[in-house]
C-alpha cells in the first residue's frame, strides 16, 4: 500500500526542479524589461520638468520686465500731468520712492533730459550724474520702452561718463522709456514755471527719458528657488546670445555670449520652446528646454545633467539587481526545500505505522485520564445513544457508568429539554451546546450545560463527544442578577421620565411668570418700588428656568444622543462663547486673557460643543474673585490632540473632590454657599465632550485656584475620524 505512494513523491521531486527553473527563468525576464521602461520614463519625466521650469522661468522673467514696464509709463503719465498742473510737482520724486518699495528688483528709478543729465532719481546721490545713452546703442521711440544690453555694475555711478565699471561681477538690465511730447501750455507761458523735468535752456520738444535698473539677480534668485540642488542650471538671455541672469553651476559669467548654443538654432529656425538631448550650456550631455519670450528678445534655458537624471534610476536599478538576486535565491531555497520536504514525507510514511501503534497507546492513556475529570465526559453514537462515560457519572447519579451505555441522553433529561438535547446530534458542523435539566440520583432536578462535537474518520461520521457542566449555582445566580439590572435600568428609566416630565410641566408656568413680571417692569411707570419687586420676581423666574434646563439637560444624560459633527476651527465656537458670556464677565469687572493658537482644527458638534465650553467658562467666572483674571489658553498635546484650559483663582477643589464634582447633582465642598448652581453643569460638559471622543478633567492651580482641561481630537490626526456623525 505504501510503494505506489513514495513512488507518487519521488516523481513530484523531480517535477518540482523543472517548475524551479522555470520559475528563475521567468523572474530574470519580468527584471529586465521594468529597468529599460524605468530609464525611459525618468528621461521622459525629466524633459517634461524641464519644459514646464522653462515656461514658469519666462513668465517670471517676462512678468518682471512687463511690471517694471507699466511702472514706467505710469511714472511718464505723471510726469505729463506735472505740465499741466506744477502743484503735483512736489509729489514726484515721493512717487519715484514709492515705486522701489513695491518692486524690490528695480534698483533704481530716474529721470533724464536729453543729454543724458539725471534730473531725478530714487538715489540722491545720483542726480546731476550725465549717462552717456549713446552707449545704450538704438534708443526706443516716443511712448515707447526698451530692455537695453547687460551693464556691468550696480547704479547710474557706474553709467556715468569717465565711471565704467568694466570687469565688475555685478550687473544691471536697464529699461529705457522716451516720454511723450508736454501737452501745450496755456496762453501767457512767459510767466509759467519752467515745467519739471526740463531744465533750463533746454527746449520742450527735446524728448526726456526714464531710465530703470533692473536687478538681474532677482531673476537668479527664482531660478535658484526653481532649481535649489544638484548640477542642474537655469539661465536668463537676449534673444541674440547675451546671457542675462543664471545659476552658479553655469561657468559663463553674466555679459557673455552663448554662441554655438543649440537652443539659439532652433530659435532661428522658428522654434520658439523646445526640449532635446545634446550639448548646452553645462558641459557633458544635458537635457535641455528652452522657451522664448513672445514680446520681450527673452529666452528661458533650462538644463539638466543626464548623470543626475538617471542617478535615481541607478540606484533603483541595484535595488532591482538586489531584489531579483533575492528572488532567484528564494526559488532555489524554496526548490531545494520542497525537494527535501517530499523526500522527508516517503520517510515519514514509512514510520506511519509505528505511529499508529502508539497513538492506540495514548487513547488508552486519555480514557484513564478522562476517569479523574470532575466533569461528565461522554461519547455516543451518531444518534445520541451513549457509549462511553466517564467516572464522574457515579458521583452525580449514583449509578455504575455501564448502566448509562445505550441510553439516549435526549431520554435522561427532562422532557421540556429533550429537544433541545436531540439537536446536538442532527449536525456535524462544529461544536454545538445547549442547557439541559437532569435530574440526579436522588430525583433533585440539576442545570447542566452540553456541548458536543462530531468525531469523523476518512469523512465518515462515527459519533459525536461531549461533556455536561452542572451550572445549577451559575444559572441561579445569574438569573437574580439579571433581575436586579432589569430593576435597576427600570429605576433609572422611570427617574429620567420624571425629570424630563417635570421640567416640561415647570417650563410652562415659568414662561407665563417670566411674561408678566418683564410687562410689570415696562409698565411700572417709574414706580421703584414696584419695579424692584417685578424685577426680583423676573430674577428669580431666571433662576427657576436655568435649573429647569439643568434638569431638561440631567434627563437627557444616560439616554443615546446623536451628534451632527463637522470640520469646525474651535477658535469660532469659543469666541462666541465668549461673547455671549460677556455681560457676567463685566458685571463682576473680570478680565479673559485669551491665547488660542491659530489655527485649532477639529471635528465637533457646535451647538453641544458650545454648551460644554459655555458651562465651564460660566463656573470659572461664577467662582473667580471679583475684579480677577481668567485665563482661556489653547493648544496641543504631545499626542497631537487639542487641548483648551480654563483657569481661575477661585477657592479650589479639594483634592479628593477633582472627580466626584462631575457626578450629576455633586458640588464641590468649597462652593456650597448657595451659589453653586445645581451640580449638574459639569457633568453635561464631560458627557458631551466623551460623545466627542475627548476628555474633561480638573486640577488644582498653584496658588490656588483651579484649572479645568478639556481634550478633543485635532480633525488632522487619525483620532479625528472620518464619521459625518457618531453615536454615544
Amino acid at each position: 500500500m505504501l510503494g505506489p505512494a513514495v513512488r507518487s513523491l519521488l516523481r513530484l521531486r523531480r517535477a518540482t526542479l523543472w517548475a524551479g527553473l522555470a520559475v528563475g527563468a521567468g523572474t530574470l525576464a519580468g527584471l529586465i524589461g521594468p529597468a529599460w521602461v524605468g530609464r525611459q520614463e525618468a528621461i521622459d519625466e525629466a524633459r517634461a520638468r524641464g519644459a514646464l521650469l522653462a515656461q514658469v522661468l519666462e513668465s517670471d522673467a517676462s512678468r518682471t520686465i512687463e511690471t517694471a514696464s507699466l511702472s514706467l509709463h505710469a511714472i511718464g503719465d505723471g510726469l505729463t500731468r506735472t505740465v499741466a498742473d506744477p502743484h503735483e510737482a512736489q509729489h514726484l520724486e515721493e512717487h519715484f520712492s514709492h515705486v522701489l518699495v513695491g518692486m524690490p528688483f528695480i534698483r533704481s528709478v530716474s529721470l533724464l533730459d536729453t543729454r543724458g543729465r539725471v534730473l531725478i532719481s530714487t538715489n540722491a546721490d545720483e542726480i546731476g550724474l550725465e549717462i552717456p545713452l549713446d552707449d545704450f546703442g538704438r534708443l526706443p521711440g516716443p511712448d515707447r520702452d526698451m530692455l537695453m544690453p547687460l551693464k556691468p555694475g550696480r547704479g547710474l555711478a557706474d553709467l556715468a561718463r569717465g565711471r565704467g565699471a568694466r570687469g565688475s561681477p555685478v550687473g544691471m538690465l536697464p529699461l529705457l522709456l522716451q516720454l511723450p511730447q508736454a501737452p501745450d501750455e496755456p496762453a501767457g507761458g512767459a510767466s509759467s514755471p519752467t515745467p519739471l523735468g526740463i531744465s533750463p535752456g533746454t527746449r520742450e520738444e527735446d524728448p526726456r527719458w526714464l531710465l530703470a535698473l533692473i536687478n538681474p539677480d532677482a531673476l537668479t534668485q527664482v531660478q535658484q528657488r526653481a532649481l535649489p540642488n544638484g548640477r542642474s542650471a537655469a539661465w536668463l538671455a537676449s534673444t541674440d546670445g547675451q546671457l542675462l541672469a543664471a545659476m552658479e553651476t553655469l561657468h559663463q559669467l553674466p555679459g557673455q555670449r552663448l554662441d554655438g548654443h543649440p537652443a539659439f538654432d532652433g530659435l532661428r529656425r522658428g522654434r520658439e520652446h523646445d526640449t532635446y538631448i545634446g550639448a548646452g550650456a553645462l558641459p557633458g550631455e544635458v537635457i535641455v528646454a528652452y522657451r522664448a519670450a513672445p514680446r520681450r528678445p527673452l529666452m528661458v534655458g533650462v538644463e539638466q545633467s543626464i548623470e543626475e537624471v538617471l542617478a535615481r534610476w541607478h540606484a533603483g536599478l541595484r535595488w532591482l539587481l538586489l531584489i531579483g538576486s533575492l528572488a532567484l535565491a528564494l526559488i532555489a531555497l524554496a526548490t531545494i526545500t520542497v525537494r527535501r520536504s517530499l523526500q522527508a514525507r516517503a520517510e515519514a510514511m514509512e514510520a506511519l505505522e509505528g505511529a499508529h501503534e502508539q497513538l492506540a497507546d495514548r487513547e488508552r492513556d486519555m480514557r484513564v485520564l478522562l476517569k479523574s475529570v470532575q466533569e461528565v465526559i461522554f461519547r455516543t453514537n451518531p444518534g445520541g445513544t451513549l457509549t462511553f462515560v466517564n467516572a464522574r457519572w457515579t458521583t452525580l447519579h449514583r449509578g455504575r457508568p455501564d448502566e448509562a451505555v445505550g441510553r439516549r441522553l435526549a431520554d435522561i433529561a427532562e422532557p421540556a429539554d429533550r429537544d433541545a438535547v436531540a439537536s446536538l446530534f442532527g449536525g456535524d458542523e462544529g461544536v454545538r451546546s445547549v442547557e439541559a435539566t437532569i435530574r440526579n440520583g436522588e430525583g433533585a432536578p440539576r442545570r447542566y450545560q452540553i456541548a458536543t462535537v462530531p468525531l469523523r474518520r476518512d469523512g465518515e461520521l462515527l459519533g459525536y463527544a461531549g461533556s455536561a457542566v452542572d451550572i445549577t449555582e451559575r444559572a441561579a445566580a445569574e438569573r437574580l442578577t439579571r433581575q436586579a439590572r432589569d430593576a435597576a435600568e427600570e429605576a433609572s428609566r422611570t427617574k429620567t421620565e420624571f425629570l424630563a416630565n417635570i421640567s416640561h410641566e415647570l417650563r410652562t408656568p415659568l414662561q407665563s411668570i417670566l411674561g408678566f413680571s418683564e410687562l410689570g417692569i415696562m409698565r411700572s411707570g417709574g414706580q421703584e418700588r414696584l419695579q424692584a419687586m417685578f424685577s426680583d420676581i423676573h430674577g428669580s423666574g431666571q433662576r427657576m428656568l436655568a435649573l429647569v434646563n439643568d434638569l431638561l439637560d440631567a434627563s437627557k444624560l444616560d439616554a443615546v444622543g446623536a451628534l451632527e459633527l463637522r470640520a469646525e476651527d474651535l477658535r469660532e465656537p469659543v469666541d462666541a462663547v465668549m461673547r455671549e458670556l460677556a455681560p457676567l464677565t463685566a458685571k463682576r469687572h473680570l478680565t479673559l486673557a485669551v491665547d488660542l493658537p491659530a489655527p485649532m482644527p477639529g471635528r465637533v458638534d457646535p451647538l453641544r460643543f458650545q454648551q460644554a465650553v459655555r458651562n465651564v467658562l460660566a463656573n470659572a467666572i461664577k467662582f473667580a474673585p471679583q475684579g480677577g483674571t481668567i485665563e482661556l489658553r489653547g493648544g496641543r498635546t504631545p499626542e497631537g490632540a487639542l487641548h483648551l484650559c480654563v483657569a481661575d483663582r477661585g477657592p479650589g477643589i479639594p483634592s479628593d473632590e477633582l472627580e466626584r464634582i462631575f457626578d450629576p447633582f455633586v458640588q464641590s465642598s468649597a462652593t456650597k454657599d448657595g451659589s453653586g448652581g445645581t451640580g449638574l453643569g459639569l457633568p453635561i460638559s464631560r458627557r458631551i465632550v466623551e460623545m466627542h471622543g475627548g476628555q474633561l478633567y480638573a486640577q488644582n492651580r498653584d496658588g490656588g485656584g483651579a484649572e479645568f482641561h478639556l481634550i478633543l481630537p485635532a480633525h488632522d490626526t487619525p483620532a479625528a475620524g472620518s464619521e459625518a456623525q457618531a453615536a454615544d
